[in-house]
């Protein structure tokens, strides 16, 4: 801590402590009052044990009040001064996003509820970082965007389940265009990567891509060169399947090795601890960190003044109690 106004101090310092050379030596300025009477013979008087205590106490009584004025006077100096504290403190940010990636097709129609479950399961296990929402089929929709408001995260992910398991599906309406393509898992996951915005910045970024990976008509990318667009751009895939892709040749092995290419990881829905296991390959990405300029904050500390200046009230009103008694 420090005075703001140490010039201030050091005149009152010096003030107070004129007053007190002033008031302990003799001068003209301390000299006896008019109306003092001289008396003969006060030597007798001083020897008297009944006027030897009664000068004890009074001078006892004139320390205490010294003592109480010069602790007010402190008080009231530091409080003139103004002392302050002032803190430095430079913010670090956390950069990473995770987009949330959802194929809503007419076949994962019994999962989408569970799916999201499990991504409300993965969002607990994050703190700090940006988080949005994509749901495809034929073309995709943003649910909402990269932000990191956790209690409009929690809102939405809860209404996506809600609408889910109520089949309601004005909800995934958007991502139909009329025509025969769905579940378009390739050009699904570019336009997740796609939502990914500030592109000139450091940041760690993952797509958490559910799917079961059995597309319905003509993608624009196929899913190895979505997987290679995801990988140019630094963006980690990390893939949620169904079981059901057992059933689809070729289905599995083409997830994992896209997967694989963005150096992201494979789980199928379901399996014990897949959340848990997402979350700790995310939290495994490089956590690119911006700081802020540093912020000065300069923070008023009148505790000690005060603190002085109530002690040495309490102590001027009891020295006058003490008197009057």
């Amino acid at each position: 801590m420090e005075l703001k106004w140490t010039w201030l101090v050091i005149v009152l310092v010096v003030v107070t402590i004129a007053w007190i050379l002033l008031w302990s030596f003799p001068s003209p300025l301390n000299r006896a009052p008019r109306n003092a009477l001289p008396v003969a013979h006060a030597a007798r008087l001083r020897r008297i044990p009944r006027y030897r205590t009664l000068a004890a106490r009074r001078r006892v009584e004139m320390a205490l009040r010294v003592a109480a004025v010069l602790v007010l006077i402190a008080g009231c100096i530091l409080l003139s001064g103004r002392l302050v504290e002032t803190k430095t403190h430079q913010a670090e940010n956390t950069n990473r996003d995770i987009m949330l990636c959802l194929d809503v097709s007419g076949s994962m129609i019994d999962y989408d509820a569970q799916v999201v479950e499990e991504f409300q399961r993965i969002t607990e296990g994050l703190e700090g970082e940006r988080i949005g929402l994509t749901i495809w089929s034929g073309v995709a929709v943003t649910v909402f965007p990269l932000t990191d408001d956790y209690e409009f995260i929690v809102d939405q992910l809860d209404l996506a389940t809600e609408k889910f398991n109520s089949y309601d599906y004005n909800y995934v309406a958007g991502t139909y265009l009329g025509d025969e393509r769905a579940s378009l898992v390739s050009d699904g996951l570019v336009s997740c990567v796609e939502r990914f915005d500030r592109p000139d910045e450091e940041r760690g970024r993952a797509v958490v891509l559910a799917s079961d990976n059995d597309p319905q008509g003509e993608p624009i990318y196929t899913f190895d060169e979505a997987a290679q667009y995801a990988a140019d751009r630094n963006v980690v895939v990390h893939g949620l399947g169904t079981p059901e892709m057992d059933y689809l040749p070729g289905s599995v092995e083409e997830f994992e090795r896209a997967m694989k290419t963005t150096k992201g990881t494979f789980s199928v829905f379901g399996e014990d601890g897949t959340a848990a296991s997402i979350v700790d390959q995310i939290n495994t990405l490089e956590q690119a960190r911006s700081k802020q300029p540093a912020r000065t904050t300069i923070l008023d500390r009148p505790g000690l003044g005060a603190a002085l200046m109530g002690a040495g009230l309490l102590l001027v009103v009891a020295a006058g109690v003490r008197r009057k008694s």
